[in-house]
Parts: C-alpha cells; sequence; structure tokens
C-alpha cells in the first residue's frame, strides 16, 4: 500500500522516504524517462540501506513509475499519450461514481471544509511557486473526493494512480504558467457543485476541468 495512507502525526518510515524521494523527483521531471536508478544511489543519498529502497522501487513500479530490472536497477517510465488519454477517463468515471454515490445529497461538512483547505493550499503553493506541492494538493483535492464516495475498492485504484496524476498535473502547471489560477478556479467550482449534490452538473464540469487541463 502507498505511503499516502499514513497518518500525518507518525514519522515517515524509510520505505516512505525513499518513496517520497524518488516519486517527487520523477514527478517533477528532475528524473527524465529512460533514466536508469539503482538501489545503492538512493539508498545513498537518502543515508538509509537498500532494503527499504528495494520496496519503495516495488511500489514505484505498482504505481507503474519505474520498471524494475532485476540485478541492473530501475527505469523511470514515461506516460504516453494513450495512457495520459486512459488516465484522465478513469479519473472522470471514478470520482463522477463518488459523487453520485452520494445520491443526490449535498457533501458533509467535514469533506466540503477539506476541499476548501486543499484549495487554500494549492494558493499558497501557487504564490510560491511551489508546483510540486500544488500538483499534490490537486490529487489530495480529487481524492478528497473520491473518498466521500466511499467506497474502498474505488479509493485504493485511485491512490495507486496519484503519482501518474500528480505527474501531469506538475507537467501541465510547468509548462504552462495560466495553469494554476484556471486549475483553482475549476477546483472552487467542483466543490460548490459538489456541496449541492448535483451529479450531474459535477461530471460536467469535471470533464470540462480535464480538458481545460493541457495535461497531454
Amino acid at each position: 500500500m502507498s505511503p499516502r495512507k499514513k497518518p500525518e502525526d507518525l514519522a515517515p518510515s524509510a520505505v516512505e522516504r525513499a518513496f517520497a524521494a524518488v516519486s517527487a523527483s520523477i514527478i517533477t521531471g528532475e528524473i527524465a524517462p529512460g533514466a536508469l536508478l539503482t538501489e545503492g544511489e538512493v539508498a545513498d543519498e537518502l543515508g538509509i540501506s537498500r532494503t527499504p529502497v528495494r520496496e519503495a522501487f516495488l511500489q514505484l513500479q505498482t504505481c507503474r513509475l519505474l520498471t524494475l530490472f532485476p540485478k541492473r536497477g530501475a527505469v523511470v517510465a514515461s506516460v504516453p499519450d494513450k495512457e495520459v488519454a486512459d488516465l484522465l477517463a478513469v479519473r472522470i468515471m471514478l470520482e463522477s461514481s463518488a459523487i453520485r454515490a452520494l445520491g443526490g445529497q449535498p457533501l458533509p461538512d467535514g469533506v466540503a471544509r477539506d476541499l476548501d483547505d486543499l484549495v487554500a493550499q494549492q494558493v499558497v503553493a501557487e504564490h510560491e511557486g511551489d508546483l510540486l506541492a500544488f500538483s499534490q494538493a490537486d490529487f489530495a483535492f480529487h481524492s478528497r473526493v473520491i473518498r466521500a464516495g466511499d467506497n474502498d475498492v474505488i479509493e485504493d485504484l485511485f491512490t495507486q494512480l496519484g503519482p501518474r496524476l500528480e505527474l501531469l498535473t506538475h507537467r501541465a502547471v510547468r509548462r504552462d504558467a495560466t495553469s494554476p489560477t484556471r486549475l483553482l478556479a475549476d477546483h472552487r467550482e467542483l466543490a460548490t457543485l459538489a456541496r449541492a449534490g448535483d451529479a450531474d452538473a459535477y461530471e460536467a464540469a469535471l470533464r470540462a476541468h480535464v480538458q481545460r487541463g493541457n495535461y497531454g
């Protein structure tokens, strides 16, 4: 299971540190597709043993950020155009399903507050030029909507897609300086529609949000 599931008040384990460090480098483009990583190099850089790095590599392969080659290391995976389209289609499907699972009822107050907090985090990240934090909060926003649907299978599936979706968002905001402002405006609209429990309007707005995202 991804380190994203760990409570924030616990110190990160060595596996979580390795996962976070390598995934961040891939998401930001610091490590390019096709680059070869070795357990030893990552372990030395983080000051940990190879065992947790090996476990982190396995998790990153499950998330399809890495492809492992026994006794050689791991190669950073690319995200082809077809996969970009497929990822976004799945995201729309899962998120729309979560809103429909509310049965037309308004979003619970606690979830609505969480969405507002995540939008606020993105505002700060945009102001500070922290595109990684912006992209992580972007995924967290959509993940919070997913969790409101109370379907553990869908939640686990969406969590597994998280690193690649963060990569797509980071690529979009890195390419176009106007993207963060546009994505933030969309998130505010989505939060309003979710509060109202309007599943049809939410799905339409979500599709428009994805089309405007310039994720390709």
